[in-house]
Protein backbone atom coordinates (compact mmCIF):
# COMPACT_ATOMS: atom_id res chain seq x y z
CA UNK A 1 0.00 0.00 0.00
CA UNK A 2 1.43 3.47 -0.95
CA UNK A 3 2.53 5.55 1.53
CA UNK A 4 -0.11 8.72 2.13
CA UNK A 5 0.72 12.67 1.85
CA UNK A 6 0.56 12.41 5.47
CA UNK A 7 2.35 10.25 6.13
CA UNK A 8 5.62 11.33 3.76
CA UNK A 9 5.36 15.00 5.21
CA UNK A 10 6.01 13.33 8.45
CA UNK A 11 8.78 10.85 7.35
CA UNK A 12 10.44 14.25 5.56
CA UNK A 13 10.46 16.34 9.06
CA UNK A 14 11.62 13.46 10.52
CA UNK A 15 14.60 12.81 7.72
CA UNK A 16 15.67 16.96 7.78
CA UNK A 17 15.54 16.88 11.49
CA UNK A 18 18.74 14.50 11.85
CA UNK A 19 20.58 17.59 9.78
CA UNK A 20 19.48 20.64 11.50
CA UNK A 21 21.14 22.13 14.48
CA UNK A 22 19.69 23.56 17.24
CA UNK A 23 21.47 26.72 16.63
CA UNK A 24 21.08 26.92 12.84
CA UNK A 25 18.56 25.09 10.10
CA UNK A 26 20.04 23.46 7.00
CA UNK A 27 17.14 21.84 5.78
CA UNK A 28 13.25 23.50 5.46
CA UNK A 29 10.61 21.74 3.61
CA UNK A 30 7.04 22.44 2.82
CA UNK A 31 5.64 19.17 3.60
CA UNK A 32 6.70 17.84 -0.48
CA UNK A 33 9.77 19.23 -1.47
CA UNK A 34 12.82 20.05 0.53
CA UNK A 35 14.89 23.42 0.66
CA UNK A 36 18.63 23.43 1.56
CA UNK A 37 19.15 26.76 2.96
CA UNK A 38 23.46 26.59 2.47
CA UNK A 39 23.24 25.72 -1.07
CA UNK A 40 20.20 27.31 -1.86
CA UNK A 41 18.71 24.75 -3.93
CA UNK A 42 15.44 22.73 -3.90
CA UNK A 43 15.92 18.66 -3.76
CA UNK A 44 12.62 16.98 -4.76
CA UNK A 45 12.27 14.32 -1.86
CA UNK A 46 10.47 10.52 -1.71
CA UNK A 47 12.99 8.68 -0.14
CA UNK A 48 15.57 9.59 2.76
CA UNK A 49 18.48 8.54 0.52
CA UNK A 50 17.52 11.57 -1.60
CA UNK A 51 18.25 14.05 1.17
CA UNK A 52 21.89 12.31 1.96
CA UNK A 53 22.90 11.64 -1.44
CA UNK A 54 22.72 16.13 -1.70
CA UNK A 55 24.72 15.87 1.79
CA UNK A 56 27.49 14.13 -0.08
CA UNK A 57 27.38 16.49 -2.70
CA UNK A 58 30.48 19.07 -3.48
CA UNK A 59 28.31 21.44 -3.96
CA UNK A 60 26.58 20.84 -0.01
CA UNK A 61 30.10 19.72 1.60
CA UNK A 62 31.60 23.69 -0.25
CA UNK A 63 28.33 25.04 1.56
CA UNK A 64 29.00 24.15 4.68
CA UNK A 65 32.71 24.77 5.09
CA UNK A 66 32.11 28.29 4.02
CA UNK A 67 29.42 28.28 7.41
CA UNK A 68 32.22 26.63 9.54
CA UNK A 69 34.59 29.72 8.04
CA UNK A 70 32.14 32.74 8.69
CA UNK A 71 30.93 32.62 12.27
CA UNK A 72 29.26 35.79 11.72
CA UNK A 73 26.97 34.35 9.27
CA UNK A 74 23.20 33.85 10.48
CA UNK A 75 20.64 32.22 8.52
CA UNK A 76 17.17 33.25 9.25
CA UNK A 77 15.18 30.20 9.24
CA UNK A 78 12.18 30.86 6.61
CA UNK A 79 9.41 28.23 5.75
CA UNK A 80 10.91 26.97 2.12
CA UNK A 81 9.57 28.27 -1.15
CA UNK A 82 10.42 26.20 -4.09
CA UNK A 83 8.87 28.85 -6.42
CA UNK A 84 10.21 32.02 -5.30
CA UNK A 85 14.02 32.97 -6.49
CA UNK A 86 16.90 33.22 -5.26
CA UNK A 87 17.98 37.17 -4.43
CA UNK A 88 21.13 36.75 -3.87
CA UNK A 89 21.58 35.43 -7.56
CA UNK A 90 19.07 37.68 -8.63
CA UNK A 91 21.02 40.66 -7.06
CA UNK A 92 24.04 39.25 -8.39
CA UNK A 93 22.96 39.07 -11.60
CA UNK A 94 21.56 42.45 -12.25
CA UNK A 95 25.37 43.44 -10.99
CA UNK A 96 26.69 41.45 -13.67
CA UNK A 97 25.03 43.29 -15.98
CA UNK A 98 25.08 46.82 -14.75
CA UNK A 99 29.45 46.36 -14.54
CA UNK A 100 29.33 44.63 -18.19
CA UNK A 101 30.94 41.76 -16.59
CA UNK A 102 30.70 38.61 -18.94
CA UNK A 103 29.27 35.68 -17.16
CA UNK A 104 31.62 33.41 -19.04
CA UNK A 105 34.24 35.28 -16.49
CA UNK A 106 32.28 32.97 -14.03
CA UNK A 107 34.15 30.00 -15.39
CA UNK A 108 37.48 30.76 -13.98
CA UNK A 109 38.33 28.96 -10.92
CA UNK A 110 40.13 31.77 -9.11
CA UNK A 111 37.10 34.56 -9.72
CA UNK A 112 34.61 32.43 -8.57
CA UNK A 113 36.34 30.88 -5.58
CA UNK A 114 36.75 34.81 -4.45
CA UNK A 115 33.54 35.40 -4.73
CA UNK A 116 32.69 32.48 -2.68
CA UNK A 117 34.60 32.96 -0.30
CA UNK A 118 34.05 36.58 0.48
CA UNK A 119 30.32 36.51 0.07
CA UNK A 120 30.16 33.10 1.37
CA UNK A 121 27.50 32.41 -0.62
CA UNK A 122 27.19 29.76 -3.84
CA UNK A 123 27.93 31.54 -6.89
CA UNK A 124 25.97 29.98 -9.96
CA UNK A 125 26.84 29.13 -13.31
CA UNK A 126 26.65 31.33 -16.30
CA UNK A 127 23.70 28.81 -17.47
CA UNK A 128 21.58 29.53 -14.36
CA UNK A 129 21.80 32.86 -13.95
CA UNK A 130 20.53 33.03 -17.67
CA UNK A 131 17.65 30.34 -17.31
CA UNK A 132 16.83 31.54 -13.82
CA UNK A 133 17.54 35.59 -13.40
CA UNK A 134 17.77 37.07 -16.77
CA UNK A 135 14.18 37.54 -17.22
CA UNK A 136 13.32 38.57 -14.43
CA UNK A 137 15.86 41.26 -14.13
CA UNK A 138 14.71 42.17 -17.16
CA UNK A 139 11.50 42.76 -16.24
CA UNK A 140 12.89 44.91 -13.17
CA UNK A 141 14.36 47.39 -15.16
CA UNK A 142 11.02 48.08 -17.60
CA UNK A 143 8.62 48.06 -14.93
CA UNK A 144 11.36 50.91 -13.33
CA UNK A 145 11.05 52.40 -16.46
CA UNK A 146 7.36 52.26 -16.75
CA UNK A 147 7.34 53.64 -13.33
CA UNK A 148 9.47 56.69 -14.08
CA UNK A 149 7.72 57.70 -17.12
CA UNK A 150 3.71 56.66 -16.59
CA UNK A 151 1.89 59.04 -18.63
CA UNK A 152 4.09 62.13 -19.15
CA UNK A 153 4.78 63.42 -22.65
CA UNK A 154 7.84 61.61 -23.86
CA UNK A 155 10.94 61.79 -27.00
CA UNK A 156 12.55 58.97 -28.68
CA UNK A 157 15.93 58.27 -30.20
CA UNK A 158 16.32 55.61 -32.61
CA UNK A 159 19.43 54.36 -34.64
CA UNK A 160 20.53 51.33 -36.18
CA UNK A 161 24.29 49.86 -36.70
CA UNK A 162 25.97 47.03 -38.14
CA UNK A 163 27.38 44.91 -35.50
CA UNK A 164 30.76 42.19 -35.82
CA UNK A 165 28.31 39.70 -37.34
CA UNK A 166 26.77 41.64 -39.72
CA UNK A 167 23.59 41.91 -38.73
CA UNK A 168 21.24 45.01 -38.33
CA UNK A 169 21.05 45.97 -34.68
CA UNK A 170 18.46 48.62 -33.64
CA UNK A 171 18.69 50.60 -30.49
CA UNK A 172 15.43 52.67 -29.09
CA UNK A 173 15.65 55.84 -26.03
CA UNK A 174 13.20 57.22 -24.46
CA UNK A 175 12.86 60.09 -22.21
CA UNK A 176 10.42 62.19 -20.35
CA UNK A 177 9.64 65.94 -21.54
CA UNK A 178 9.13 68.12 -18.40
CA UNK A 179 9.77 71.84 -17.67
CA UNK A 180 11.74 70.88 -14.37
CA UNK A 181 14.51 68.61 -15.18
CA UNK A 182 16.61 67.89 -17.67
CA UNK A 183 16.06 64.33 -19.44
CA UNK A 184 16.97 61.18 -19.24
CA UNK A 185 17.49 59.01 -21.15
CA UNK A 186 16.42 55.21 -20.92
CA UNK A 187 17.56 52.31 -23.15
CA UNK A 188 14.25 50.74 -23.97
CA UNK A 189 14.69 48.27 -26.44
CA UNK A 190 17.21 46.76 -28.64
CA UNK A 191 16.71 44.63 -31.71
CA UNK A 192 17.63 42.56 -34.69
CA UNK A 193 16.62 43.70 -37.74
CA UNK A 194 15.80 41.61 -41.04
CA UNK A 195 17.00 44.73 -42.98
CA UNK A 196 17.15 48.02 -42.79
CA UNK A 197 13.80 50.30 -44.29
CA UNK A 198 11.48 52.83 -43.07
CA UNK A 199 8.53 49.58 -42.72
CA UNK A 200 11.17 47.58 -40.82
CA UNK A 201 12.14 51.01 -38.54
CA UNK A 202 8.29 52.05 -37.97
CA UNK A 203 7.30 48.36 -36.81
CA UNK A 204 10.57 48.17 -34.20
CA UNK A 205 9.45 51.68 -32.66
CA UNK A 206 5.74 50.35 -32.45
CA UNK A 207 6.95 47.65 -31.21
CA UNK A 208 9.38 49.32 -28.65
CA UNK A 209 6.84 51.64 -27.66
CA UNK A 210 3.80 48.75 -26.47
CA UNK A 211 6.52 47.78 -24.43
CA UNK A 212 6.22 50.86 -22.84
CA UNK A 213 2.28 51.48 -23.13
CA UNK A 214 0.94 47.56 -23.21
CA UNK A 215 -2.38 49.09 -22.80
CA UNK A 216 -2.11 51.46 -25.32
CA UNK A 217 -4.13 54.76 -25.42
CA UNK A 218 -0.98 56.99 -25.16
CA UNK A 219 0.08 57.94 -28.95
CA UNK A 220 -0.40 61.24 -28.44
CA UNK A 221 2.24 61.67 -25.51
CA UNK A 222 5.27 60.57 -28.54
CA UNK A 223 5.97 64.42 -28.75
CA UNK A 224 9.39 63.88 -30.39
CA UNK A 225 11.04 61.71 -32.14
CA UNK A 226 15.30 61.82 -32.87
CA UNK A 227 17.37 60.22 -35.74
CA UNK A 228 19.77 60.65 -37.97
CA UNK A 229 19.32 62.06 -41.56
CA UNK A 230 19.51 58.75 -43.57
CA UNK A 231 16.75 58.61 -45.94
CA UNK A 232 14.37 55.71 -44.43
CA UNK A 233 14.87 57.80 -41.02
CA UNK A 234 12.86 60.40 -42.76
CA UNK A 235 10.53 58.21 -44.38
CA UNK A 236 10.19 56.52 -40.97
CA UNK A 237 9.05 59.90 -39.23
CA UNK A 238 6.51 60.51 -42.26
CA UNK A 239 5.27 57.16 -41.02
CA UNK A 240 4.95 57.22 -37.77
CA UNK A 241 2.80 60.59 -38.03
CA UNK A 242 -0.38 58.49 -38.99
CA UNK A 243 0.02 56.66 -35.82
CA UNK A 244 1.52 59.33 -33.71
CA UNK A 245 -0.32 62.81 -34.48
CA UNK A 246 1.36 64.90 -32.20
CA UNK A 247 5.08 63.70 -33.06
CA UNK A 248 8.06 65.93 -34.31
CA UNK A 249 10.79 64.37 -36.02
CA UNK A 250 14.20 66.33 -35.49
CA UNK A 251 16.79 64.83 -37.50
CA UNK A 252 20.02 65.27 -34.67
CA UNK A 253 21.24 68.46 -35.58
CA UNK A 254 24.77 67.38 -34.48
CA UNK A 255 25.04 65.08 -37.74
CA UNK A 256 24.07 68.28 -39.67
CA UNK A 257 26.81 70.32 -38.49
CA UNK A 258 28.88 66.86 -39.24
CA UNK A 259 27.58 67.43 -42.57
CA UNK A 260 29.18 70.93 -42.84
CA UNK A 261 32.55 69.13 -42.17
CA UNK A 262 32.22 66.99 -44.26
CA UNK A 263 32.02 69.48 -46.84
CA UNK A 264 34.54 71.20 -46.14
CA UNK A 265 36.97 68.83 -46.34
CA UNK A 266 35.24 68.00 -49.84
CA UNK A 267 36.22 71.47 -50.27
CA UNK A 268 40.06 71.40 -49.59
CA UNK A 269 41.13 68.04 -51.17
CA UNK A 270 44.29 69.11 -50.82
CA UNK A 271 44.44 69.85 -47.26
CA UNK A 272 42.66 66.49 -47.09
CA UNK A 273 45.50 64.96 -49.15
CA UNK A 274 48.09 66.41 -46.47
CA UNK A 275 46.34 64.89 -43.28
CA UNK A 276 45.80 61.69 -44.22
CA UNK A 277 49.61 61.26 -45.75
CA UNK A 278 51.01 63.20 -42.67
CA UNK A 279 49.86 60.37 -40.47
CA UNK A 280 50.58 57.30 -42.43
CA UNK A 281 54.10 58.96 -42.54
CA UNK A 282 54.32 58.08 -39.22
CA UNK A 283 51.93 54.73 -38.71
CA UNK A 284 53.51 52.00 -37.57
CA UNK A 285 57.41 53.31 -38.55
CA UNK A 286 59.73 52.87 -35.68
CA UNK A 287 62.39 54.71 -37.14
CA UNK A 288 59.97 57.93 -38.10
CA UNK A 289 58.69 57.93 -35.34
CA UNK A 290 61.62 58.57 -33.29
CA UNK A 291 63.11 61.14 -36.08
CA UNK A 292 59.69 63.22 -34.97
CA UNK A 293 60.17 62.82 -30.81
CA UNK A 294 63.71 63.94 -31.49
CA UNK A 295 62.65 66.97 -33.11
CA UNK A 296 59.32 67.69 -31.66
CA UNK A 297 59.93 66.72 -28.04
CA UNK A 298 56.70 66.85 -26.15
CA UNK A 299 54.27 67.25 -28.96
CA UNK A 300 52.19 64.21 -29.69
CA UNK A 301 51.95 62.36 -32.83
CA UNK A 302 49.42 64.25 -35.60
CA UNK A 303 46.37 62.64 -34.85
CA UNK A 304 44.02 60.40 -37.16
CA UNK A 305 40.72 61.68 -38.52
CA UNK A 306 38.24 59.07 -37.61
CA UNK A 307 34.81 59.19 -40.35
CA UNK A 308 32.92 57.63 -37.44
CA UNK A 309 34.39 60.45 -35.17
CA UNK A 310 32.51 63.90 -35.67
CA UNK A 311 35.24 66.92 -36.36
CA UNK A 312 38.16 64.45 -36.29
CA UNK A 313 39.45 66.04 -39.86
CA UNK A 314 38.95 69.82 -38.67
CA UNK A 315 40.82 68.66 -35.58
CA UNK A 316 43.40 67.08 -37.92
CA UNK A 317 43.87 69.67 -39.62
CA UNK A 318 44.09 72.35 -36.74
CA UNK A 319 47.09 70.50 -35.83
CA UNK A 320 49.48 70.73 -38.61
CA UNK A 321 48.51 74.22 -39.11
CA UNK A 322 49.49 74.78 -35.58
CA UNK A 323 52.56 72.74 -36.00
CA UNK A 324 53.04 73.27 -39.81
CA UNK A 325 56.98 74.30 -39.68
CA UNK A 326 57.51 71.87 -36.94
CA UNK A 327 56.12 68.65 -39.51
CA UNK A 328 57.27 70.22 -42.49
CA UNK A 329 61.26 70.35 -41.33
CA UNK A 330 60.73 66.70 -39.57
CA UNK A 331 58.87 65.58 -43.45
CA UNK A 332 62.22 67.17 -45.18
CA UNK A 333 64.73 65.42 -42.80
CA UNK A 334 63.09 62.22 -44.34
CA UNK A 335 65.28 62.68 -47.68
CA UNK A 336 66.36 59.51 -48.11
CA UNK A 337 62.51 57.91 -47.91
CA UNK A 338 61.09 56.98 -50.76
CA UNK A 339 58.00 55.64 -49.13
CA UNK A 340 55.26 57.14 -50.83
CA UNK A 341 53.18 58.91 -47.90
CA UNK A 342 56.63 60.76 -47.55
CA UNK A 343 56.48 61.51 -50.98
CA UNK A 344 53.15 62.92 -51.41
CA UNK A 345 53.91 65.03 -47.96
CA UNK A 346 56.58 66.56 -49.67
CA UNK A 347 54.89 67.61 -52.70
CA UNK A 348 51.97 68.87 -50.58
CA UNK A 349 54.02 71.24 -48.37
CA UNK A 350 55.52 72.76 -51.31
CA UNK A 351 52.30 74.05 -52.83
CA UNK A 352 51.83 77.04 -51.30
CA UNK A 353 48.13 77.21 -51.56
CA UNK A 354 47.75 73.87 -48.62
CA UNK A 355 49.49 76.69 -46.54
CA UNK A 356 46.66 79.10 -47.11
CA UNK A 357 43.57 76.70 -47.25
CA UNK A 358 45.07 75.52 -43.50
CA UNK A 359 44.96 79.33 -42.31
CA UNK A 360 41.72 79.94 -43.94
CA UNK A 361 39.90 76.38 -41.88
CA UNK A 362 41.30 76.55 -38.87
CA UNK A 363 39.75 80.66 -38.72
CA UNK A 364 36.28 79.61 -39.85
CA UNK A 365 35.65 76.17 -39.17
CA UNK A 366 37.22 75.57 -35.33
CA UNK A 367 33.94 76.34 -34.40
CA UNK A 368 32.28 73.58 -35.55
CA UNK A 369 34.05 71.00 -33.54
CA UNK A 370 33.30 73.43 -30.69
CA UNK A 371 29.55 73.64 -31.35
CA UNK A 372 29.21 69.72 -31.71
CA UNK A 373 30.98 69.61 -28.04
CA UNK A 374 28.80 71.47 -27.04
CA UNK A 375 25.34 70.75 -27.96
CA UNK A 376 26.47 67.12 -26.40
CA UNK A 377 25.60 68.63 -22.59
CA UNK A 378 22.61 66.77 -21.53
CA UNK A 379 21.78 69.80 -19.58
CA UNK A 380 20.79 72.30 -22.17
CA UNK A 381 17.70 73.90 -22.52
CA UNK A 382 16.03 73.76 -26.05
CA UNK A 383 16.51 77.80 -26.14
CA UNK A 384 20.43 77.09 -25.12
CA UNK A 385 20.76 74.24 -28.38
CA UNK A 386 19.11 76.84 -30.68
CA UNK A 387 21.04 79.34 -29.65
CA UNK A 388 24.10 77.76 -30.13
CA UNK A 389 22.79 76.36 -33.79
CA UNK A 390 22.17 80.05 -34.66
CA UNK A 391 25.45 81.53 -33.55
CA UNK A 392 27.16 78.66 -35.67
CA UNK A 393 24.99 79.78 -38.46
CA UNK A 394 26.23 83.24 -38.59
CA UNK A 395 29.67 82.23 -37.83
CA UNK A 396 29.75 80.09 -40.82
CA UNK A 397 28.40 82.84 -42.90
CA UNK A 398 32.00 83.04 -45.10
CA UNK A 399 32.68 85.16 -47.54
CA UNK A 400 34.27 84.06 -51.30
CA UNK A 401 33.33 81.39 -53.24
CA UNK A 402 34.02 78.49 -50.88
CA UNK A 403 31.99 80.46 -48.34
CA UNK A 404 29.46 80.80 -50.23
CA UNK A 405 29.05 76.94 -51.22
CA UNK A 406 29.22 76.21 -47.30
CA UNK A 407 26.41 78.79 -46.83
CA UNK A 408 24.46 76.73 -49.69
CA UNK A 409 24.99 73.82 -48.00
CA UNK A 410 23.49 74.91 -44.48
CA UNK A 411 20.83 76.73 -45.96
CA UNK A 412 19.77 72.63 -47.55
CA UNK A 413 20.60 71.07 -44.19
CA UNK A 414 18.47 73.75 -42.42
CA UNK A 415 15.13 73.80 -44.69
CA UNK A 416 15.23 69.52 -45.12
CA UNK A 417 15.34 69.60 -41.61
CA UNK A 418 11.48 70.32 -41.05
CA UNK A 419 10.95 69.14 -37.52
CA UNK A 420 13.89 71.61 -36.24
CA UNK A 421 11.87 74.49 -37.99
CA UNK A 422 9.36 73.79 -35.59
CA UNK A 423 11.37 73.57 -33.09
CA UNK A 424 12.68 76.83 -33.47
CA UNK A 425 9.19 78.14 -33.61
CA UNK A 426 8.56 76.44 -30.21
CA UNK A 427 11.88 78.11 -28.49
CA UNK A 428 10.57 81.50 -29.72
CA UNK A 429 7.62 81.24 -27.66
CA UNK A 430 9.53 79.45 -24.55
CA UNK A 431 11.50 82.80 -25.19
CA UNK A 432 8.88 85.13 -24.37
CA UNK A 433 8.02 85.73 -28.75
CA UNK A 434 4.12 86.32 -28.53
CA UNK A 435 4.20 87.21 -33.12
CA UNK A 436 5.03 83.14 -32.77
CA UNK A 437 1.81 80.73 -33.20
CA UNK A 438 2.08 77.48 -30.79
CA UNK A 439 1.93 74.62 -33.09
CA UNK A 440 -0.80 72.71 -33.93
CA UNK A 441 -2.26 69.59 -31.03
CA UNK A 442 -0.02 71.53 -28.53
CA UNK A 443 -1.14 73.14 -25.38
CA UNK A 444 0.45 75.41 -23.47
CA UNK A 445 1.78 72.59 -20.93
CA UNK A 446 3.02 70.59 -24.13
CA UNK A 447 4.67 73.28 -25.17
CA UNK A 448 6.38 74.26 -21.56
CA UNK A 449 7.28 70.42 -21.30
CA UNK A 450 9.69 70.88 -24.13
CA UNK A 451 12.43 73.04 -22.45
CA UNK A 452 14.60 70.46 -21.92
CA UNK A 453 13.92 68.91 -25.40
CA UNK A 454 17.13 67.63 -27.31
CA UNK A 455 18.02 68.00 -30.55
CA UNK A 456 20.75 65.58 -31.07
CA UNK A 457 20.52 61.56 -31.06
CA UNK A 458 24.10 60.99 -29.78
CA UNK A 459 23.05 59.24 -26.71
CA UNK A 460 21.09 56.20 -28.93
CA UNK A 461 24.43 56.07 -31.05
CA UNK A 462 26.91 56.00 -27.93
CA UNK A 463 24.82 53.01 -26.36
CA UNK A 464 25.42 50.78 -28.50
CA UNK A 465 29.22 50.63 -27.38
CA UNK A 466 27.84 51.47 -23.45
CA UNK A 467 25.43 48.11 -23.79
Amino acid sequence: MPKSRSNIQILIKQWIALYNKTDHTIFTTDGSVVFCQLCDKKIVCTKKFQIQQHVDTALHKSALNRKANDNKQQFFVLDAKPKSGNIFNEDFCSALIVANIPWNKLQIPEFKNFLEKYTGKHIPDESILRKNYLGPCYNNVINAIREIIGNSDIWIAVDETTDTNGRYIANLLVGVLECDTPSQPYLLACKELPKTNHSTVSRFINDSLKILWSAGGNDENLRLFLSDAAPYMVKTGDALKVFYPNIIHVTCVAHMLNRVAEKVRELFPDVNKLINNVKKSFLKSPSRIQLYKEMLPGLPLPPEPVITRWGTWIEAVIFNANNYEGIKNVIEKLENDLSASVESCKKMFDLPIVKNDLVFIKINFSGLIRAIANLDDPKLTLVQSLEIMKNMFSELSIQGDKGSIIKTKISQLHQKNKGFLVMEQIGLVISGNNEIQIPENFNPCSVANMKYAPLTSVDVERSFSLY
